[in-house]
This record gives structure tokens, C-alpha cells and sequence, in this order.
């Protein structure tokens, strides 16, 4: 594995998918304070510089399901954990703006 250096002041803060810029490689994820065009819902988290975490996603009735957990990053893999299990994600670059991790999460339950 190929270890890159990550800049945890960019990570720690909150993330909106941002589907309109997927490939069928990348998985896309913007600032929650970035412009998106309107969208009935977003997946996303909000990294904490402590390693907790909220995970967010659209739920019935066009209400926003959140969970909390924990973050973290060893090399270029993010896993996020919730009580309904946890996920981890290969991430290709991080800017300040911008995140983009690898399609094809591994999913721990």
C-alpha cells in the first residue's frame, strides 16, 4: 500500500456527497457549506478534530437521519464507525474543498 500524507485540518469538518461529480471510479464530497444546486438529500459526515462523528443521510419522508460515531484515518483509509456498523473509505485526494475517495466502500457490519 502506498501511504499518503493527509492534511487533518482539510478532513475534520462537515461533508455533503456531491453525486453530480461522481465517475464511475470516484465518490465526490463537498464542503456542507459549498453551493450544491438544490437536491432532495445528501449523505455525508461531519469529522471532528476529536474523532467523533455525525453521519447524515436522507431518510423517510424527506427527513435527515443522523448517527453518531467515531473517525479514523490510518494511511489513505477513512473508516467511519455507528452503532449499525462502520464503513471504509480509500481516499484518492483531499483539498480543502474537495474529497474524493474510491467507489466501492468496504462495509464492516
Amino acid at each position: 500500500m502506498n501511504s499518503k500524507a493527509f492534511d487533518l485540518s482539510h478532513l475534520a469538518q462537515a461533508w455533503l456527497h456531491s453525486h453530480e461529480e461522481d465517475t464511475a471510479t470516484s465518490t465526490v464530497y463537498r464542503p456542507a457549506k459549498f453551493p450544491f444546486r438544490p437536491s432532495r438529500g445528501r449523505k455525508g459526515f461531519h469529522l471532528r478534530p476529536d474523532g467523533t462523528l455525525t453521519f447524515r443521510q436522507p431518510g423517510a419522508a424527506d427527513q435527515t437521519e443522523t448517527a453518531d460515531g467515531t473517525w479514523i484515518l490510518d494511511g489513505e483509509n477513512l473508516t467511519l464507525a455507528t452503532p449499525g456498523g462502520s464503513q471504509t473509505l480509500c481516499i484518492q485526494s483531499l483539498e480543502p474543498d474537495r474529497l474524493v475517495v474510491n467507489k466501492g466502500t468496504r462495509v464492516n457490519k
